[in-house]
């Protein structure tokens, strides 16, 4: 019988730790997500993806068959009454969102937006945006296959 108690609150133990911090403070939005400053594992996904973010933008240009659907993550904070990008993530009233059906000329990019904005009011889901490579946000990166 201790033995059955004590297995039961090592499960309920183990079961409050996997709980992801990010989910754990996100307070009104299950879709809006808080990560630590100084988080590891965000520090070594924007490693990787910094290291990866040249090769991206080469398939971006010129995709590999069988590839599409490629998707970059800025950051947005309302500027006035228009909007005004950023990479720093710890910027206050920054929200970060998709952008897709990506055009390259150069290091210049247009884009549509893919998400519907949470906190930020001067920009809307399929507005075109204008950006630079040094706004892409490291981590931030994704394609699909078809």
């Amino acid at each position: 019988m201790l033995r059955n108690v004590i297995s039961l609150f090592s499960m309920l133990g183990l079961s409050i730790l996997v709980i992801p911090t990010e989910l754990a403070l996100a307070t009104d939005n299950p879709n809006v997500q808080s990560i630590a400053p100084g988080d590891p594992a965000m520090a070594k996904a924007h490693g990787k993806s910094e290291q990866g973010l040249d090769g991206f933008l080469e398939k971006l240009r010129d995709p590999p068959p069988g590839t599409e659907n490629y998707s970059i993550k800025l950051g947005f904070r309302d500027k006035g009454k228009d909007i005004a990008l950023t990479t720093d993530q710890m910027a206050p009233n920054v929200e970060f969102m998709w952008v897709y059906q990506i055009k390259a000329s150069g290091d210049h990019f247009t884009a549509l937006l893919g998400d519907t904005p949470e906190c930020i009011h001067n920009i809307k889901p399929d507005d075109r945006v204008e950006f630079e490579k040094s706004d892409i946000s490291t981590g931030s990166i994704s394609r699909m296959g078809k």
